[in-house]
């Protein structure tokens, strides 16, 4: 299936994966989500696939979520994406979608890595980050918190003290501290990001498919056991956040690049 948002190659057992909108560091968009929903079901069928790689083009893996007028409207004209509600429902079932996929992923962090582009990385079975790469939780600066069930998977990898620091600061950090906190499994000099890849990807290959397949299946359920009883709250908790002042503000000062001006 050709994508416009996407780059897709196959090689063997090994599909790479690369987020295509380098002119604006990747963000996202309703076209992108749509599309890489269209490549998980496209993969769900695809058994000669064992592993996928997910990346950016240029200098950036994501810089998160497009926020702009022009984004925004586009999403809204889709009935599926009509409202914030949907729109939480939406990120939801993509995060599940994406994280069931029964291929291995990894992801390739090539730069910044942020809001819904962590979003991304944290589904990957591992993260592998070049020195340069900085991750980060912008979205308490924007008046919101880390949705998509974001919050529970963060808190899963590094901790509760780690991602409530995280969240709320809105601090990026570099990838030798986000190795050392259990965000990403290794940190490599930028020229050397795809080749770790591959050299982890056979690493597992000659491994038992079957018993990787389960495996992965078993720690997931193991991390991620209750967290589901949140899911069904938080697309309420959005709605009425949109509403708030605050995310009116949050959102405003982000597109006029200053600090926004919250109020009690």
């Amino acid at each position: 299936m050709p994508y416009k948002t996407l780059l897709v190659e196959k090689s063997g057992n090994v599909a790479t994966v690369t987020l295509n909108r380098p002119e604006i560091l990747n963000a996202l968009n309703a076209q992108i989500m749509l599309e890489l929903k269209d490549l998980f079901a496209e993969l769900r069928g695809d058994q000669k696939m064992r592993f996928v790689i997910f990346t950016g083009a240029g200098r950036a893996f994501s810089v998160g979520v497009e926020f702009t007028k022009k984004s925004m409207a586009e999403r809204y004209t889709r009935p599926e994406l009509a409202n914030e509600r949907l729109w939480q429902l939406f990120g939801h079932d993509f995060m599940q979608i994406m994280e069931s996929l029964e291929q291995v992923t990894i992801a390739a962090i090539n730069g910044a890595c942020v809001g819904a582009g962590l979003c991304l990385a944290m589904n990957c079975d591992f993260r592998i980050a070049s020195e340069n790469a900085v991750l980060g939780v912008p979205e308490t600066n924007l008046g919101i918190f880390f949705t998509w069930g974001a919050t529970p998977r963060l808190t899963a990898l590094v901790g509760p003290a780690k991602a409530k620091e995280l969240i709320m600061t809105c601090e990026n950090i570099s990838a030798h501290e986000a190795l050392r906190i259990g965000l990403i499994n290794k940190v490599v000099p930028p020229e050397q990001l795809m080749s770790a890849c591959k050299e982890l990807v056979q690493k597992i290959a000659n491994k038992g498919p079957l018993a990787i397949r389960i495996c992965k299946k078993i720690v997931n359920a193991a991390s991620l056991a209750r967290i589901a009883d949140l899911y069904p709250c938080e697309p309420e908790l959005v709605e009425r956040l949109m509403l708030s002042d605050e995310v009116k503000e949050g959102i405003q000062a982000f597109l006029e690049k200053r600090p926004p001006r919250f109020t009690k």
